[in-house]
């Protein structure tokens, strides 16, 4: 229960904490990422749900939760803070004497091995080079890349009208596997085949963030001769992790989903056919500026790396 309504205007800070903490499912996991101290972030967050008025999460013991009003929160607040720093750069480009800044959009799991390594040696390479980076989930990256808001994006489970939309360029291929609570019948197990989960309930990603996810997840459990039964969508793939930990069902999750906090569930190796989704680069269609060149350049060379090594 809120202690009462706190009437002062919400501070950007305190949305970034808001929105870390949702995609991660942990707050001790987003102070790590916005390097504040656990107890810093978790005041903050708390101070805006009473400006608010209104509970964003349910916290039980170290897991929290996004409520119907978190999750109705978490897209428009994502909104505002890639806004923000959008407009702030076009003024600054426009206006100011800062140089064009490349906007490329990503999920945070390719942050630390791909983004970033790429970034900071396009840095070295050219000095004057500018990139700023935005955590977006893919829906928020097209329709940002629609309207010129952004350069780059990283996306998977492309729909048709979006192949014919932009420019892209293969990445990576990623195999997925499943995710299930640790008290699952199966938890044991160092494989499995995605047959064997056709009595569970599963949590997909939902449409409206990840376009295409659902009927990704039915073509893979169709392929292993079942029609799955979603019982829950969430908008980011720690939420889904943490509803597989809170029992709500079963999910099948790319393997580097392992880079994010998962206390309470287990990801098992699938067998084959193994579902694999695509990773890429999409770009607005046209002939790119030497810049976006070497950033899709720089990102299909790492990613090689990656996938050889």
């Amino acid at each position: 229960m809120l202690a009462g309504y706190d009437p002062r205007p919400m501070e950007f800070h305190q949305l970034r904490y808001f929105v870390a903490a949702a995609e991660l499912g942990s707050i001790t996991a987003a102070a790590k990422r916005e390097h504040v101290t656990q107890p810093a972030l978790s005041r903050q967050v708390a101070l805006l749900e009473t400006q608010l008025g209104v509970q964003l999460f349910s916290r039980e013991k170290q897991r929290i939760q996004l409520t119907e009003a978190g999750r109705f929160f978490l897209p428009r607040a994502r909104q505002i803070l890639c806004d923000a720093a959008t407009t702030e750069q076009q003024l600054r480009e426009s206006f100011g004497r800062a140089k064009r800044t490349l906007r490329l959009g990503f999920l945070s799991p390719f942050l630390d091995d791909l983004v970033a390594p790429v970034v900071r040696e396009l840095k070295k390479r050219q000095r004057s080079l500018q990139v700023a980076l935005f955590d977006l989930p893919p829906r928020a990256q097209l329709e940002r890349l629609a309207a010129g808001e952004l350069d780059a994006a990283l996306v998977a489970n492309l729909d048709p009208q979006h192949r014919q939309r932009f420019a892209l360029r293969p990445l990576s291929k990623h195999r997925f596997g499943a995710a299930l609570p640790e008290s699952h019948r199966l938890a044991g197990r160092t494989s499995l085949s995605l047959g064997e989960l056709r009595t569970d309930d599963f949590v997909s990603l939902s449409d409206v963030a990840f376009p295409g996810r659902r009927e990704f997840l039915r073509g893979a459990c169709a392929a292993a001769g079942f029609e799955p039964r979603i019982v829950h969508e969430v908008d980011s793939v720690a939420l889904m992790l943490g509803a597989v930990a809170a029992g709500d069902g079963v999910a099948v999750v790319p393997r580097h989903s392992e880079k994010i906090p998962h206390g309470g569930c287990v990801l098992v190796t699938l067998q084959a056919p193994v579902p694999v989704v695509e990773l890429m680069l999409a770009t607005a269609r046209g002939e790119p500026t030497a810049e976006l060149s070497a950033l899709a350049a720089a990102l299909v060379a790492r990613a090689k790396q990656l996938a050889d090594g």
